[in-house]
């Protein structure tokens, strides 16, 4: 069973009372009774209570009971005191803190805290008026100092698990019982976490101290200071320079206040109001400037001095008087998160310990992410710095590239390498980092590496695929729709072309489709990229006005190729029915829309109608796409891929697994059902399949019209071949990845 404790007497603070006052009591000097049976108290503020008593020793954090109502529990923080040599009996002094509720009516009288099955009732005799003479009167019967006491409240505050309140409470007392002992006069934050300090005071001590740390909330941090001489305080202080290590993260530009314990009690360094705020690179010289002034104790030395020469904003590497030396030859922020960069480190030595990339407060380990490359051009370009460096047993994979996800560089804040040695020191090479989308940067890196490099295993499925995977991408937003030509007439369907960086193309389709009866009065929503589009609206009105087209010109965000481009044309179309085509396919023939729609209408469900696409050679590009068994794995094949057109000779309409985008017809609200098309690839062939598969695995069918024909010339996306081969392997990795293992189920539920 627990013991209940009994409180009598207590009254609520009224309206109107400030923090440390308290309602007028006769008994407001009364000493700590020694009774066991009464007790004294001190408001901290309407919601904090202290009562002092004598009694058993009891158990800390158990709740107490207002009035003997249970529905009236409020948290008790307890401290259990010794006895001073002038005090008698077996009683011992206690100091308890609740916290009540903000609305605690009726007044308190009555407080009851359960512990090992016993009841022990207290009145209370008296309401000390301040926090000091509170203190003063529990003094007077233990051996414990007033800090000392204050010192077991806080720490039992904030224990394990402290809550807001506690923490409230924990400030509260510091605050009230600190003596005001100088100033900080330049605080700012260090890349590694660290808070700088700089002011002056009375009584901190140089070395390693506890302090809180105020910054709206308490928190306990460790303090490593020296001191110097401060002429401009008459004798009377000393300047401080000092390092605050916290369990969390502070800011520096909330901090208002540091607590700590000195011989005399808990003392306050306040925040100037007028305080400096340097961003990190300016620390380690402010502390550099100070460091031949400071006297200094126990290991604040050797903290001070490594702080010193942290990143300043100078490359420090190349003044190494060991064979090390840095090189980025480039590093960008990929669109929506994640940094690639790709460089060289020369290390014949092995005198490098760590290698990291630290950007506003983020720090990212680069050497255990990075793949290494061969570089012999590093080894000649400094052979003399080092015998390892010649030789047959040479090492020459100086070269590293790495793909930092999550990492984010910021323009007011510095991005720079740190390289620490065995021996401790660091040193650092500053970075320019520029923005680029995913594709446009991988384009440009992989142009400076050759075949063999760029293929690598280590590459692909260490830096690439990750990036891919990770769909840092944002997605295709319409930035403005501009509608030229005559109005559009009444129709079940619409024509969507999506075009990537070549406006040409839409000039050759727009003549077909305004010549062709069967499409010349249908809307049709030209879709491209913002850039390419903006400035040929012009151009395009005279397009429109000529051959009397409905045009709707789609402007787009975010788009890296025509189905991005596609699928905001989508969107903006104003039927659901859709017919998709891709900038480069043309009609082999007259009579390709009618045979599409048809089909499309025949069938109850949904689906998506796609024809016949073939090469200028006139072999097939794609006639159906089904799932297919290969070695126990489920694998999307194409049939008749590459064979010559007279293949199909006789081919009748015929259901399929997938179809292409690059001509189709099928519900609009299908695409945007499915989230369109993914962002995790690099070209358009696995893209669009990978679309397909979504809508296949959301219900819907395919249908492939084989005497319906289309041309599609093969496309250069520049680049050269390596480009093309990687977009290719990296495209081709990811599909698989993500759709191998379901297209057995896929295929189960066509069947």
């Amino acid at each position: 069973m627990d013991q209940a404790v009994v409180i009598q007497g207590v009254r609520k603070l009224p309206a109107g009372t400030e923090q440390g006052e308290t309602a007028p009591s006769a008994g407001s000097a009364a000493a700590v009774p020694l009774d066991g049976a009464s007790a004294i108290s001190c408001y901290l503020d309407r919601e904090t209570l202290l009562i002092a008593g004598t009694g058993e020793t009891f158990a800390n954090g158990l709740p107490a009971i207002l009035n003997d109502d249970p529905k009236r529990s409020v948290p008790c923080t307890m401290v259990t005191l010794p006895l001073s040599g002038k005090a008698n009996g077996r009683r011992k002094p206690f100091v308890a803190l609740l916290s009540l509720h903000k609305s605690t009516t009726p007044e308190p009288e009555r407080v009851t805290i359960r512990s090992q099955g016993h009841s022990y009732p207290y009145a209370l005799r008296g309401a000390v008026p301040d926090l000091q003479a509170f203190l003063a009167r529990v003094c007077e019967l233990t051996s414990r100092s007033e800090a000392d006491i204050v010192d077991g409240l806080v720490d039992m505050l904030l224990s394990a698990g402290a809550t807001p309140n506690k923490m409230q409470a924990a400030a509260l007392l510091v605050r009230r019982i600190s003596a005001r002992d100088g100033f900080v006069e330049i605080i700012g934050r260090f890349d590694e976490g660290e808070i700088y300090l700089q002011g002056w005071a009375k009584g901190l001590p140089a070395g390693s101290s506890r302090v809180l740390v105020d910054d709206g909330t308490l928190t306990m941090a460790g303090l490593t200071c020296g001191l110097f001489e401060r002429k401009d305080t008459g004798g009377k202080a000393y300047g401080f320079s000092g390092l605050a290590d916290a369990d969390q993260p502070l800011d520096p530009a909330k901090v208002s206040c540091i607590y700590y314990r000195g011989r005399s009690g808990w003392s306050s360094i306040e925040v100037h109001e007028r305080r400096n705020l340097p961003g990190a690179p300016a620390l380690p010289g402010q502390i550099r400037a100070l460091l031949p002034k400071l006297s200094l104790a126990g290991d604040s030395k050797p903290r001070l001095v490594a702080a010193a020469q942290r990143f300043d904003g100078r490359e420090t590497v190349g003044e190494l008087d060991v064979p090390v030396r840095v090189a980025v030859d480039f590093c960008a922020q990929i669109d929506q998160g994640g940094i690639l960069l790709s460089g060289w480190l020369l290390n014949p030595e092995d005198r490098v310990k760590a290698v990291s990339f630290r950007a506003g407060g983020q720090s990212f380990r680069l050497d255990t992410r990075w793949t290494s490359q061969p570089r012999q051009d590093v080894s000649l370009a400094f052979a003399d710095l080092s015998p390892f460096l010649n030789g047959p047993s040479a090492r020459h994979r100086h070269g590293f590239l790495a793909f930092l996800e999550g990492a984010v560089a910021s323009r007011d804040q510095a991005s720079y390498l740190e390289i620490v040695l065995d021996d401790g020191r660091s040193a650092y090479a500053p970075l320019t980092v520029g923005k680029a989308p995913l594709r446009a940067a991988l384009k440009r890196l992989v142009s400076g590496l050759d075949t063999a490099t760029a293929f690598q295993s280590d590459i692909l499925e260490r830096q690439f695929l990750p990036m891919l995977k990770a769909e840092l991408r944002p997605e295709p937003v319409i930035v403005d729709t501009i509608t030229l030509g005559p109005a559009p007439k009444p129709s079940q369907q619409s024509v969507v072309l999506g075009l990537d960086d070549d406006f040409e193309k839409a000039r050759v389709l727009m003549t077909l489709l305004a010549v062709d009866p069967e499409t010349r009065g249908l809307p049709l929503i030209l879709c491209a990229p913002q850039a390419v589009l903006a400035d040929r609206i012009e151009d395009l009105r005279r397009l429109a006005d000529f051959y009397a087209l409905s045009v709707t010109a789609v402007l787009v965000a975010n788009a890296d190729d025509r189905l991005d481009a596609l699928q905001a044309g989508i969107a903006a179309a104003p039927t659901d029915a859709v017919v998709c085509l891709a900038g480069g396919v043309l009609p082999r023939g007259a009579g390709w829309f009618k045979p599409l729609v048809d089909a499309f209408r025949e069938r109850e469900e949904a689906c998506v109608v796609a024809p016949t696409i073939l090469y200028e050679d006139d072999t097939i590009r794609w006639a159906g796409a089904w799932i297919d068994r290969d070695e126990g794995d489920y694998r999307l094949s194409q049939h008749y891929l590459g064979y010559p057109r007279r293949t199909l000779l006789g081919a009748e309409p015929s259901p399929v697994a997938a179809a292409p985008f690059d001509c189709c017809i099928l519900p609009a609200s299908a695409l945007q059902a499915v989230g369109g098309f993914s962002r995790s690839y690099l070209g358009t062939d696995e893209k669009g399949m990978d679309a397909a598969l979504k809508l296949r695995r959301a219900g819907l069918e395919f249908c492939w019209v084989p005497q319906v024909e289309m041309m599609h010339a093969d496309e250069d996306e520049g680049g050269g071949r390596n480009w093309q081969n990687l977009v290719s392997s990296l495209d081709r990795q990811v599909f698989d990845g993500r759709w191998v293992p379901v297209l057995g189920s896929l295929a189960e539920e066509a069947s």
